[in-house]
């Protein structure tokens, strides 16, 4: 199940915090993977939102 884009922008924050404190390889990789997830999650929400639009459906009202 994919995270929502609140869950893993919390997770962002804390990878970002613990690379601050800790910066070893296993957090840094563990924090850009978190980015990833979290542009995947960004751009497949604006997809949904943009749905339909170029078609001449209309947008939410």
């Amino acid at each position: 199940m994919q995270r929502s884009a609140r869950t893993l922008h919390k997770e962002l924050k804390q990878a970002e915090a613990a690379l601050a404190s800790d910066p070893t390889d296993e957090n840094y990789r563990h924090l850009i993977e978190i980015q990833a997830q979290f542009r995947d999650v960004q751009a497949t929400e604006a997809l949904i939102e943009g749905f339909g639009v170029s078609s001449g459906r209309g947008g939410r009202v």
